[in-house]
């Protein structure tokens, strides 16, 4: 049995809390489903403050360097420091703009097997979210997959290193955790309404001003110049799915040497013939643990 709690800690949107929670209610067992992984005893959904949203997401990436250099080598600390300064301070550049207008959901992996997704209700409002229910059941199923990713992973030592090694290095891990939320709030939004529905296909012209204000700062503009998580992510999961299935894909949230490298994120193609030989070959026959 799982516990599904939505807690507005604004004190000013009952409304969308009760509305959060009912979609939540809808879309677990058949985020359950679709990805054939457990659901976490406990869910939590927070409705919370741009403020908030900017203080605690700091915290959670000060806390995962933290684990990652207690773990490392103490001649690495130096560097780990400083790239950490350096990634800090450009997510303060842009986290007015991040957390209180453009991002719509974050979850963070806590020490126990809960995870915590934050909501900023004036970003859900500004982003179009709240629009159309499809775009809400989108955004909660993918956020609701993120629990169900880090519960499969027994948030486990090796696994947060790993995450905490993409905020010090490039790596994989971000392209296959959010190309597999995407492709599952797709089948969800699927089940649901007959038809996938994605926030990302809505015209500008229908977003906020103070959206798309946002969205064309020259500090936006630069970050997003970049690979793209979530489309990159689901042109690697979505061939990877069609081959494998889920439940076989699942064995990579327990065995790090299944993890994409960044050429096989490139060219998907490489990580399916990886993923179809071990397979076969049955050496993947007893997930290994990763920590």
């Amino acid at each position: 049995m799982t516990n599904l709690l939505v807690l507005d800690e604004t004190k000013r949107h009952p409304e969308l809390r009760a509305q959060v929670e009912t979609v939540l209610e809808q879309v677990a067992p058949l985020v359950r489903e679709t990805t054939q992984l457990e659901l976490p005893s406990v869910v939590n959904f927070r409705l919370i403050t741009p403020e908030q949203w900017q203080a605690d997401s700091a915290a959670d990436m000060s806390a995962h360097v933290q684990r990652f250099r207690k773990r490392k080598p103490r001649w690495q600390a130096p560097v780990i420091n400083l790239i950490e300064r350096v990634a800090l301070a450009k997510f303060h550049q842009v986290a007015p703009l991040l957390g209180g207008v453009l991002v719509m959901g974050a979850t963070a992996a806590g020490p126990s097997d809960q995870s915590t997704t934050m909501l900023v209700p004036d970003a859900l409002r500004y982003s179009g979210v709240l629009s159309r229910p499809e775009y809400l059941a989108q955004l909660i199923a993918h956020e609701l997959t993120h629990h169900l990713q880090n519960l499969a992973t027994r948030h486990r030592e090796v696994w947060a290193d790993e995450k905490a090694s993409a905020i010090v290095r490039s790596g994989s891990i971000k392209f296959l955790e959010e190309g597999h939320a995407y492709w599952v709030d797709q089948e969800v939004t699927r089940l649901l309404f007959g038809a996938a529905h994605d926030i990302g296909d809505l015209s500008k012209s229908t977003l906020s001003d103070v959206y798309r204000k946002a969205d064309a700062d020259p500090r936006i503009v630069k970050m997003r110049s970049g690979p793209d998580l979530y489309k990159e992510g689901l042109a690697l999961v979505s061939p990877a799915m069609e081959a494998v299935g889920a439940a076989n894909l699942n064995r990579v949230w327990t065995d790090l040497a299944l993890l994409p490298t960044r050429r096989e994120v490139k060219h998907p193609v490489l990580w399916v013939a990886r993923l179809e030989r071990l397979l076969s070959t049955a050496k993947i026959g007893a997930p290994r643990s990763v920590g």
